[in-house]
């Protein structure tokens, strides 16, 4: 997905306005690299059920989603719901940690990881290269998002992680709330 519209310039909105991710997500899609994505964020019942569990609802709700019984668990982040977006809340000098999963679903490849746009806040991500050696291997990583001294800038915040193995490009957007 591209950031950039059919003029070459940033997404606009209705208003004329430069677009955030809430309006344009990753991006306008481009079929052609599409069919090729090189990696994805899967998931799974399991990831739905937490998210529900996390989000404050009970066990009778999560029957009409799933027919065998689920235990929520203990403790769950909400934040780390294996989506290609990360949205998390912003906890001002303590650092955020979340997790992601993806999958390959292209050849063989090593991707290097670039972050960027996330004023005032510093972005580690560990590991900072993932190795795939066939279809369908996963590889977790962590997003590490610390303040830079204590925001001045308005919330919400936006960046991105973007894995690339110099032919694909995989791009998630950040926002801290």
């Amino acid at each position: 997905a591209t950031t950039i519209d059919n003029t070459n310039q940033l997404i606009r909105n209705a208003f004329d306005k430069i677009s955030t991710p809430f309006e344009y997500g990753s991006g306008h899609i481009q079929p052609n690299l599409a069919m090729d994505p090189g990696l994805v964020y899967d998931l799974t019942t399991t990831d739905y059920l937490n998210f529900i569990c996390a989000s404050g609802h009970n066990q009778n709700l999560l029957k009409f989603f799933n027919n065998n019984s689920y235990t929520c668990p203990e403790s769950y982040n909400i934040e780390n719901l294996n989506y290609p977006s990360i949205t998390v809340t912003n906890r001002g000098l303590n650092p955020i940690n979340v997790t992601r999963t993806v999958t390959n679903v292209g050849s063989p490849s090593t991707y290097i990881v670039e972050t960027g746009q996330l004023e005032e806040f510093k972005v580690h991500v560990q590991p900072s290269s993932l190795t795939f050696k066939k279809i369908g291997e996963k590889k977790t990583f962590q997003v590490i998002m610390e303040a830079i001294g204590w925001p001045h800038h308005g919330f919400p915040v936006f960046g991105k992680l973007t894995w690339t193995n110099g032919k694909r490009k995989v791009t998630s957007p950040i926002v801290v709330l």
